[in-house]
């Protein structure tokens, strides 16, 4: 970390309460603020205290309320504060850092300050709000350098005047941008079909508890129910949407609306139908159907072709032998979940990622990596070299020397 003379201010734990809080400041008027509101038990001022050392004391106010903090100077421009959890405490510390003269600064911008270069800064955040041991795994190798990595070796490429290698490496990190937006952001499944076929049922089915309501009555669902849950590891929303139905009935028209807006917005769809009335045509041939069925219900055409998912199959007995297996599930008994589980996962995610596999995870790495595969397609090599530099973040770097 480099030794900032800026005066600076930031909370490190999330909002809202909890038993402990971290202030974190650093430069000039940070120290002058610390002398002026915290007593160490020990009596030395801040400028006093060994670097590392925790010390106990408490923190005053102009009316001389006194609450008990932990300070510990951690370099010399550096200090961190450690303070009763509640959102008063917080508002009180930083407005005293804030009345010396430090500017006040989100967390993630106190972190890439501290970062030594642009893209492990947004591993560290994207680390925060991974979800699950899957994604965090694929962006704690982010962080230990395999995109940073795999960019600087894009450069080297162009370079050495291997546009061509160091564009079809270019096109490979871009195809693995959907995947990699997803690991601080749940793929989208909505559950969608017409009244009474059991998507509120199987949606309890995948999450594993009664999320949603459940009635043999059409136009139950008139919101849309939504879950977040992980399906083999990754997270996953599910979106239990009103059935798709002409109708009259005002309110229950608006749910098909915002239906229709949902399903327009997904990465998958699950189109559900009772299976006891798909029976009499083909596999393929029924697919086909229901496909242009959605398309034409929802009014306008899917991104990608709808799961088509058959309902109720406790009720067939033996005559299942022609239809995918895994395409027939009870949501009431949960025959066949587990190999819908495992669609789902192949249709979300078609390959799976490496051990080490540079993986493009923001929006700011997408545009500026299809910005550099245009520059080689272009064979504007100065301009892709400067794009490289861009993507590492090398001013950032510069900048915390």
């Amino acid at each position: 970390m480099s030794e900032s003379l800026e005066n600076l201010a930031s909370v490190l734990t999330p909002p809202g309460r909890g038993a402990v809080a971290v202030v974190i400041a650093c430069g000039e008027q940070a120290m002058v603020a610390i002398d002026a509101r915290f007593a160490a038990a020990n009596g030395r001022r801040i400028r006093e205290q060994e670097i590392n050392r925790i010390v106990f004391g408490h923190w005053r106010d102009a009316n001389n309320h006194r609450e008990e903090a932990i300070v510990c100077r951690t370099s010399q421009a550096e200090i961190e504060v450690h303070c009763h959890g509640g959102p008063a405490a917080v508002e009180r510390i930083i407005g005293h850092f804030a009345e010396a003269d430090c500017e006040t600064i989100p967390w993630q911008q106190w972190l890439e300050r501290q970062t030594p270069d642009k893209i492990t800064a947004e591993a560290k955040i994207a680390l925060v709000e991974a979800t699950t041991l899957k994604t965090s795994a694929v962006l704690l190798q982010q962080h230990g350098g395999a995109l940073r990595n795999e960019i600087q070796r894009i450069q080297q490429l162009i370079d050495s005047g291997e546009g061509s290698e160091a564009l079809e490496r270019v096109n490979h990190l871009i195809a693995r941008i959907p995947f990699g937006l997803h690991l601080t952001k749940p793929w989208r499944v909505v559950i969608a079909g017409r009244p009474n076929v059991g998507k509120s049922s199987l949606i309890n089915a995948l999450v594993g508890y009664q999320r949603a309501i459940v009635y043999d009555q059409p136009g139950t669902t008139r919101d849309v129910v939504s879950s977040v849950t992980a399906l083999e590891g990754w997270p996953v929303a599910l979106f239990d949407v009103a059935g798709l139905r002409e109708t009259g009935e005002p309110l229950e028209a608006a749910g098909i609306a915002l239906a229709r807006e949902t399903i327009a917005a997904a990465d998958l769809v699950l189109w559900v139908e009772e299976v006891d009335s798909a029976m009499s045509v083909g596999d393929s041939e029924f697919e086909q159907t229901v496909a242009s069925e959605v398309n034409q219900l929802v009014g306008q055409p899917l991104a990608g072709s709808p799961l088509v998912v058959l309902n109720k199959c406790d009720k067939l007995g033996e005559s299942t032998q022609a239809w995918r297996p895994e395409l027939l599930v009870s949501a009431l008994t949960g025959e066949g979940i587990p190999e819908l589980i495992e669609e789902i996962i192949e249709r979300l995610i078609p390959f799976a990622p490496e051990a080490n596999e540079p993986i493009p995870f923001t929006q700011r790495q997408s545009t500026g990596l299809t910005r550099l595969a245009e520059e080689l397609e272009s064979n504007q090599l100065e301009a892709a070299v400067r794009l490289c530099d861009e993507l590492l973040g090398h001013e950032l770097s510069a900048k915390s020397q």
